[in-house]
């Protein structure tokens, strides 16, 4: 089964693809069982997103702070914000709605738009309780925006609607319950090192050019970086750099021994020995699994238009 990740700068910016930048709004779906490590990787945007969780658990960080999905539950992800996701152990297989749109699908670029005090919010992010009406309400106009036939004449009119009424919830939301909380934090500490992971992974990395990078002390380098990404910098090195070699070992006829000093791995016997610890089978094998079908083709990748 061939996987992939979310396509991110040096600085870890998704650049989201519209198919229309007039109307700048994307509809995907995230499988986790075809996301590398079943986890979406680190990445922030300047796009606004909702995302609905459609099977399975799935737990999130927004800039650090955890909140774990269920199915039917949803969650709003403010504008520039550093999030990752990982599908729990105990689900086969997870399956999330995202949403994304830019403030001027609404505004049109205007500064003085009266719409824009409603993109002002101070939430990194925050859940719905999926018990509550305006939760449950929130979920049914996701379905509904996603499930609307693009074709259609009027579509992008009743997109608005839809999305409108949902904003106008957010905003709401973050008026009532997150009035004088925390103001949305970047943590670049923690972006520096994983911008550094991902140029030079295939370079020789210690421990002390990951602190260089952040510029900060090694304890808090460390403790930022669990709390933002969930595992240990060195941890996080070693799965990027596997994620790879399994892009490689899929996308490339590259040897084995190729793959492995391509993907900053000084040693094979220890490349192998890792990537069976963590893909469960050695190398040549993953490689030859690819071939046979999957049974987990029933959702888009990130980039695909749910339709």
């Amino acid at each position: 089964m061939e996987t992939y990740q979310v396509v991110v700068d040096g600085s870890l910016k998704e650049n989201i693809r519209y198919e229309d930048m007039s109307f700048p709004l994307e509809i995907f779906i995230d499988d986790y069982g075809k996301l590398a490590d079943h986890t979406l990787n680190c990445h922030w945007h300047r796009d606004y997103e909702y995302v609905l969780v459609l099977c399975g658990t799935v737990d999130f960080y927004l800039d650090g702070a955890p909140i774990s999905l269920e199915t039917g539950e949803c969650l709003f992800i403010n504008s520039g914000i550093l999030h990752t996701a990982r599908q729990r152990e105990d689900t086969e297989n997870a399956g999330v709605l995202g949403i994304t749109f830019q403030a001027e699908i609404f505004t049109k670029g205007y500064a003085g738009s009266a719409f824009l005090k409603y993109f002002e919010g101070k939430a990194d992010g925050f859940q719905w309780d999926a018990r509550s009406e305006e939760g449950k309400r929130v979920a049914d106009m996701l379905r509904e925006l996603a499930g609307l036939d693009r074709t259609e004449y009027g579509y992008e009119l009743r997109c608005l609607s839809l999305l409108g009424g949902i904003w106008y919830h957010t905003a709401v939301y973050m008026e009532r319950e997150l009035a004088g909380g925390r103001t949305k934090s970047h943590n670049g500490g923690v972006k520096k090192i994983l911008s550094y992971i991902h140029e030079h992974f295939q370079e020789r990395i210690t421990v002390e050019d990951l602190i260089g990078a952040a510029n900060i002390s090694r304890s808090e380098a460390f403790r930022c970086f669990k709390q933002y990404a969930g595992v240990s910098p060195v941890a996080y090195l070693n799965d990027y750099r596997l994620a790879k070699a399994a892009g490689l070992l899929a996308g490339t006829e590259q040897n084995v021994t190729e793959i492995c000093f391509a993907c900053g791995f000084a040693d094979t016997s220890y490349f192998v020995k890792r990537f069976r610890e963590k893909y469960g089978v050695p190398p040549l094998k993953y490689r030859k699994s690819l071939a046979v079908p999957s049974n987990h083709g029933h959702f888009g990748e990130r980039t695909g238009i749910l339709t």
